[in-house]
């Protein structure tokens, strides 16, 4: 699996192949490395191998619900702090709520945002998860 060091890695961890292509194109667009997965199962490896800088999330998958997975990644070291973004056409508002409990840092709903909402959202929970990272590695601060 060769990686551009140049460029930031997004994994996309959705069934539909239709839905996978459309985001791929358009992150791909925006600048993006991006690994596809069809199952939770392909997605934890795929988090495993290329240690992406954001997950998107998709929470009905064929192997598993996005729930397992999420509460997968925040329970490992090295993918608890990953930002997660959900993007599903599940909108049933406790399966939101469970989402955001779990960890997910945004719950979207495929055909409610727009596009141009989705990338800003991703740049955004890139920008803070960084700045997050700057500031945890800081040593001048208290």
């Amino acid at each position: 699996m060769l990686m551009d060091k140049n460029k930031l890695k997004i994994a996309i961890i959705e069934d539909s192949e239709t839905s996978r292509f459309f985001y791929k194109v358009n992150l791909q667009k925006w600048g993006f490395e991006v690994f596809e997965a069809e199952t939770g199962t392909e997605g934890w490896k795929i988090i495993q191998q290329v240690n992406p800088e954001l997950i998107i999330l998709d929470m009905m998958l064929p192997d598993t619900n996005g729930f397992e997975l999420l509460k997968k990644i925040r329970g490992c070291n090295s993918t608890k702090k990953l930002p997660v973004l959900v993007l599903t056409s599940d909108k049933e508002i406790t399966h939101v709520q469970r989402a955001l409990q779990l960890g997910a840092n945004h719950y979207s709903v495929k055909g409610k945002d727009s596009l141009e909402k989705i990338k800003n959202m991703i740049f955004k929970l890139l920008k803070k998860a960084f700045e997050q990272q700057i500031e945890f590695s800081d040593p001048t601060s208290s």
